[in-house]
């Protein structure tokens, strides 16, 4: 077994080494899932809770920088609002997402991208996918990108 030397932790935390990249399953499974107490959490601790990121333009939300995250990304905990939005629309259909190993519906995803003012034509370069489990649609995980 090699020996730790301060030089091999130096060296680690030059590449930086971790990055936060699950893929949806991982979102709805191992965060989603646990947050609305499905199943035995593990990580939920990296994903902040939102009140509501959709009453604001994205870059007014005062994110918390979060190395593990690329930059310009952040993820929330969001309670889904039911009334449009000024500036959100979303791109396209409600989707499933569905497990790799049991080809069963776990979650629900949409995307969606910011508007300047509301208006369709001006793109702010913000997007966002939303997930939720197929038990509860109030409740968001909510993956952020900013320009």
């Amino acid at each position: 077994m090699m020996p730790m030397t301060e030089e091999f932790y130096d060296e680690e935390e030059e590449l930086g080494c971790f990055r936060f990249n699950p893929s949806e399953e991982e979102l709805i499974l191992d965060y989603l899932l646990p947050k609305l107490g499905f199943h035995q959490p593990n990580t939920i601790y990296l994903l902040e809770d939102r009140d509501n990121i959709y009453a604001k333009e994205p870059w007014r939300l005062n994110h918390t920088e979060n190395d593990i995250f690329e930059p310009n990304e952040w993820f929330y905990f969001v309670k889904r609002t039911n009334r449009k939005v000024k500036g959100w629309k979303a791109t396209g259909e409600l989707k499933d997402v569905v497990s790799k190993k049991t080809g069963e519906v776990i979650g629900k995803k949409r995307n969606l991208r910011f508007y300047v003012e509301g208006d369709e034509s001006k793109t702010s370069g913000w997007t966002m996918r939303e997930y939720s489990s197929i038990g509860n649609q109030n409740q968001r995980l909510c993956h952020l990108k900013g320009p």
